[in-house]
């Protein structure tokens, strides 16, 4: 018996020490972060036409929570960035290549023009 409750206290020193698990961005929500490094990369739509997508390369896999489940991303460590805002939209061009944090509103990818599992509007970049 000693020998088990042993098992059990290094089990939870484990747990304590490796700290709590990071929690999912949520498409709900427009204020969700994301770090990473930033590049252009070449695709193809469901025609086959070629398309030239922002994705942001993450240091550590990221999940994300949606309202319908079915839209769930377990973990990826790609998310296609691009933002809606004309001013924002204009500076992304000169991060490609370093380390960038931005800020926004994620979803699951749901076209051929999406080029990773998530795709995030971001309202804010900037360099880390």
């Amino acid at each position: 018996m000693p020998r088990a409750r042993g098992w059990l206290w290094l089990g939870l020193a484990g747990a304590l020490l490796a700290g709590p698990a990071s929690a999912c961005m949520s498409d709900q929500s427009d204020k969700e972060v994301a770090e990473g490094k930033l590049a252009i990369v070449k695709a193809r739509d469901a025609a086959g036409r070629i398309e030239k997508p922002y994705i942001l390369t993450l240091a550590k896999a990221a999940c994300l929570d949606a309202g319908d489940p079915a839209e769930k991303v377990k973990s990826t460590r790609k998310i296609h960035i691009f933002s809606s805002e004309e001013k924002v939209h204009a500076q992304i061009a000169a991060f490609v290549g370093k380390s960038v944090r931005v800020r926004g509103r994620p979803f699951a990818a749901h076209t051929a023009h999406h080029h990773a599992p998530i795709v995030m509007d971001i309202a804010e970049i900037a360099g880390r």
